[in-house]
């Protein structure tokens, strides 16, 4: 990516949902904080990907050793 923020920072944000019309009229200030906001809420989705993730397997594992399924 460009080094300057102003480039890829709006774009970023609109793939990720955030309306074009509060980018539109942010500072860059503005913009690098609903990107922070982003990411974290990336970080959480694949937290909470990789636990369903980690159930299944653990699910997976107890049925190949004779387990029930629920």
């Amino acid at each position: 990516m460009a080094s300057q923020p102003a480039t890829w920072l709006p774009q970023r944000l609109v793939m990720h949902g955030v309306p074009e019309s509060w980018i539109n009229h942010a500072t860059i200030d503005q913009l690098r904080v609903m990107w922070e906001v982003v990411k974290k809420d990336m970080k959480y989705q694949t937290y909470l990907l990789s636990k369903d993730q980690s159930i299944t397997v653990a699910n997976g594992i107890g049925l190949a050793f004779g387990g029930k399924d629920k």
